[in-house]
């Protein structure tokens, strides 16, 4: 997903070999060009740079955040993967396959301390100080959700409520940054605190149907296309939404696909992602019309999975 439409995607990937090239000389320059490109669907930074124009802002202020957003996702990635023991990201080996552990630890790690350095840029762009502080303290808040909704992804509670855990471990591993795009970016645009709590809103709601969606990639015709292996969630006995609608499965992806088909469950994850969806667009209501908030309503729609082709698992 590239959002050509609005150009927002394409001022990113610019951006962000403006800031590879600037990092061209240090130990970890390598670690930081091989994760970073090519890049990924560059969801997080086209999110906050829509939410800053939809609230009357400059995109030209806020890039160096959108950058940002950006990098930590990538070092997001480069950890999980350690964590995962997956040897494949977008097509090529993982960070930790590449340059060993220690390498990808350490390239994650800069970039998330990067992300810092590009919001301060904001200010140097313009932006009020008040905005920049406030947005530092929402992504440093936001990352720390990230961290414990991973670590209940490692250690799932096996609870008779079981899609309420893991609809928890959504909120803090993937909606918190999503939420957090989308709320810094109404901040450092100039935004009330009512259309940043709008948008927050949005991005979480949107992050819950983004996160079933990914869950939904291994068993479709997309499978092991985007991002992560596609067997990764069964053998690392990770609580995705169709595995846990389903209770007991094999470890064999071929046979666990069609199940999910024959029982119903890929239809009823659809269902789940298609509501979250609709209410991520209902948030946008407090925001004047026009076309970013268009955009903005567009991606929850393009992220929602369309109805289901049996086909991708055997």
């Amino acid at each position: 997903m590239r959002h050509e439409e609005n150009g927002a995607a394409a001022a990113v990937e610019q951006a962000l070999r403006d800031w590879l090239s600037g990092d061209a000389e240090g130990p970890l320059a390598e670690v930081h060009r091989w994760a970073l490109h090519p890049p990924g669907k560059l969801l997080r930074p086209v999110l906050l740079l829509e939410s800053a124009a939809a609230v009357g802002g400059s995109c030209e202020r806020v890039m160096p955040a959108a950058v940002g957003v950006e990098l930590v996702h990538v070092a997001s990635l480069l950890h999980d993967d350690i964590l995962d023991d997956d040897q494949l990201r977008r097509g090529k080996p993982s960070g930790h396959a590449r340059f060993g552990p220690g390498a990808a630890v350490l390239g994650g790690d800069a970039l998330m301390f990067a992300l810092f350095e590009q919001v301060v840029e904001c200010g140097r762009r313009g932006v009020p100080e008040a905005a920049v502080n406030r947005a530092v303290g929402m992504l440093a808040r936001a990352g720390r959700r990230m961290a414990q909704g991973v670590a209940r992804e490692l250690d799932p509670v096996r609870a008779p409520d079981a899609v309420g855990g893991y609809l928890e471990m959504v909120r803090l591993k993937t909606s918190a940054l999503l939420g957090a795009c989308c709320a810094t970016g109404a901040v450092l645009g100039g935004g009330s605190p009512g259309q940043a709590r709008a948008l927050a809103g949005y991005g979480e709601a949107l992050g819950v149907a983004f996160q079933i969606r990914d869950d939904l990639l291994p068993y479709g015709p997309e499978a092991g296309r985007e991002g992560k292996p596609a067997d990764s969630d069964v053998r690392n006995d990770r609580p995705s939404l169709p595995l846990l609608l389903a209770g007991p499965v094999s470890k064999d992806p071929e046979k666990v696909g069609r199940l999910l088909v024959e029982t119903g469950v890929l239809e009823e994850c659809t269902r789940m992602a298609r509501a979250y969806a609709e209410r991520a667009c209902r948030e946008l209501d407090a925001l004047p019309q026009g076309p970013h908030r268009t955009a903005l309503c567009r991606i929850a729609q393009v992220l929602t999975p369309g109805p289901w082709r049996a086909g991708g698992a055997g």
